[in-house]
C-alpha cells in the first residue's frame, strides 16, 4: 500500500484504500473485498448495494492469494473483466509471481503480464501515476 501511496496515487484525484466493497452484480455473491484498490477519490458519490462501490471508479485491484488461490487465479480475473476494472494484479505468493491483466473485454483480460523474483515492473499511467515495483519487494521474503 505504501508503493502505491509513494508513487502519488493517494492524493487529489484517487485513494488507496483496503477493504473496501466492490458491486459486481454479475458476480457469484453479488460484490467481492479486493485487499487493496486504487479508486477515484469522489467514490463515496458512489455507493452501489450492500454498502459497495459501482465498478467504474475503481482503478486498480490488487489480490493476494490465500489458501483458495484458485479462485484469485481463476474466477475472479473473469467477474473482475466482466465488471470492467480496468487494472488486475495478482500477488501470488505460492508461485512466486506477480500476474498483472490488463485491457478488459468481454469478460476477460486481453494482456496477461507475469513477473517473477528479480524483475521489475511498471503499472499503466491509466490509474493515475507512474509506478514501478520491484517483485521482490511486492512478494516479501519466503515463508
Amino acid at each position: 500500500m505504501l508503493l502505491l501511496a509513494a508513487a502519488g496515487l493517494h492524493a487529489e484525484q484517487a485513494r488507496v484504500l483496503h477493504a473496501i466493497g466492490l458491486w459486481l452484480p454479475d458476480g457469484p455473491s453479488g460484490y467481492a473485498i479486493p485487499d487493496l484498490v486504487v479508486v477515484d477519490a469522489d467514490y463515496r458519490d458512489h455507493l452501489a448495494e450492500y454498502g459497495c462501490c459501482e465498478p467504474a471508479v475503481f482503478r486498480l485491484v490488487v489480490e493476494v492469494t490465500s489458501a483458495d488461490y484458485r479462485m484469485d487465479l481463476m474466477a475472479k480475473p473473469t467477474v473482475y473483466a466482466g465488471a470492467g476494472i480496468p487494472l488486475y494484479v495478482i500477488v501470488d505468493w505460492k508461485n512466486r509471481r506477480v500476474r498483472v491483466l490488463t485491457d478488459p473485454q468481454d469478460g476477460e483480460y486481453r494482456v496477461h503480464a507475469v513477473h517473477h523474483p528479480g524483475q521489475s515492473f511498471e503499472l499503466p499511467e491509466s490509474i493515475g501515476a507512474l509506478v514501478k515495483l520491484d517483485v521482490d519487494s511486492v512478494l516479501g521474503p519466503e515463508a
